[in-house]
């Protein structure tokens, strides 16, 4: 717009500012517009810059607080993350009361024996009248070596009574109080353990059990208890003549070999009765350079015989002596775990229509499988309402370190009518036509009276599916009346 009047002129005179549509007042006008700038183009920007965030964080707040509600329309079969999942009951923090010995808050995430439980328990100090120690509890249920699923478990775990064993001050921090509860019978037992230890419990072909604790930092380290339940007599008569001091004779008399091994400490806790039954041990474990400091126990029925150990084996140093010590002075007064009996079940006498989804996951945590609802940071897998039912959704196995673990989806219906009908609406919703190009995902589906099991792959498996089996047992087990 440089040009000079004369030029002005001549362009006046041209299409399309010919006729007067574009007259020298009107130039005169536009060479005045020109001479204005108005306002820089980057001041606008500059505004955006600082209110477009601004507006971002409005908006999320808004939208945080936000219920989610269920997904409208029919069922859709995407096995991907729901945009909007119903929120669960659970998925809070409840106090446990602290008359059954039991304190701190229980998290609902957990399911399963574990959530029958407080996360810690209480126990009177030796240091202190009036003071408790508060120590971990880690609750498990013993699973079953042979299982075909046609004898219903018990599924009411007893009450963890209020503790009276008094522990050292010292104790807080370095041990755990583990609870291992066994549904073939309703009876439970506690142990103490080294703090932080993994646990894992059987239960026998012929009613033997026990349980075994591993330091996650060193395998080799372990904490073994076994109990013959009566059981297995030979094995018992030759554990006696072992590990009992003027007993091997007896038990070779009896026709059964004892050889016992090069004792480092061996003493009974008394001279008669239970304590004279009752003998505190330590020898060179098999692993070089560690040692085994255990504890036994027996009696002598009309059945057989009855035989207990508890052994801790570790490097020297590793677990202190006084961490030991305590574990095993546990074992020796009450000779033996600490014995919870079976309470009066009202599963075992119920209707299969009476059982509740918290039955269920007793009878899967039975046969090996760890459950855990979905976190609440944390998106569901499959998330869909189906014949009017919500999913309860668990992850199985799932481990401290991150991964994809397997998920299922329990539906609970009030019938066996209602859940064949739900079984038929997730068929049309995995089965609906999909046209995002994704990978379409299978599950394995499994249905016994009113639930229906949805299981889902999460990639990370090293054994596809491989809770297979103990899906369809737990479903026998509770159908098996």
């Amino acid at each position: 717009m440089s040009k000079i009047p004369e030029e002005w002129e001549k362009q006046l005179k041209q299409k399309p500012f010919d006729n007067t549509h574009f007259t020298a007042q009107m130039r005169e006008n536009v060479e005045n517009r020109l001479g204005d700038p108005g306002p820089k183009p980057f001041k606008g920007w500059r505004y955006a810059a600082v209110l477009l965030p601004l507006a971002a964080v409005i908006l999320w707040f808004g939208f945080s607080s936000l219920k989610p509600g269920p997904p409208a329309g029919s069922p859709a079969a995407a096995v991907m993350p729901a945009v909007t999942p119903q929120p669960q009951e659970s998925g809070n923090m409840d106090v446990i009361p602290s008359g059954n010995g039991q304190s701190g808050a229980r998290n609902d995430h957990v399911v399963g024996i574990a959530s029958n439980y407080a996360a810690a328990v209480s126990f009177p100090s030796s240091d202190a009248e009036g003071v408790e120690i508060s120590l971990p509890l880690t609750a498990m249920i013993s699973v079953p070596v042979l299982d075909d699923g046609s004898s219903p478990a018990s599924y009411t775990p007893p009450a963890l009574p209020g503790m009276t064993f008094r522990l050292p001050s010292a104790m807080e921090g370095k041990l755990q109080a583990a609870l291992v509860f066994q549904a073939d019978t309703g009876s439970a037992y506690v142990l103490l353990a080294p703090a932080g230890w993994k646990a894992s419990a059987v239960t026998g072909a012929n009613g033997s059990y026990g349980v075994t604790f591993a330091d996650p930092e060193n395998p080799e380290q372990t904490m073994e208890y076994s109990d013959n339940a009566w059981g297995c007599t030979g094995c018992a008569v030759g554990s006696i003549g072992t590990y009992f001091p003027g007993k091997a004779g007896w038990a070779n008399e009896n026709g059964f070999t004892a050889d016992p091994p090069a004792f480092l400490r061996q003493e009974t806790a008394g001279t008669s009765g239970a304590d004279a039954r009752t003998v505190r041990y330590a020898l060179a474990a098999e692993t070089q350079d560690y040692q085994a400091d255990g504890a036994a126990y027996y009696e002598e029925g009309e059945w057989g015989y009855l035989f207990r150990k508890l052994e801790l084996t570790a490097s020297p140093g590793a677990v202190a002596q006084d961490v030991t010590d305590t574990i095993l002075r546990f074992f020796t007064t009450y000779h033996g775990p600490l014995l919870l009996p079976a309470v009066q079940n009202s599963d075992t006498a119920a209707d299969y229509k009476d059982y509740t989804a918290e039955s269920l996951y007793h009878a899967l945590e039975q046969r090996g499988m760890k459950l855990s609802r979905v976190p609440d940071n944390e998106e569901h897998l499959f998330q869909k309402e189906l014949a009017g039912k919500w999913p309860d959704e668990l992850l199985i196995d799932k481990t401290d370190t991150p991964a994809r673990p397997d998920r299922l989806s329990v539906y609970t219906y009030d019938n066996a009518e209602q859940c064949a009908a739900g079984l038929e609406a997730l068929k049309l919703a995995i089965n609906r036509t999909t046209n995002d190009g994704g990978v379409r995902i299978y599950p394995h589906i499994f249905r016994g009276g009113k639930f229906l099991a949805v299981y889902w792959m999460g990639g990370d498996s090293a054994e596809p599916y491989r809770y297979d089996k103990a899906i369809k047992l737990a479903l026998s087990s509770l159908d098996s009346k």
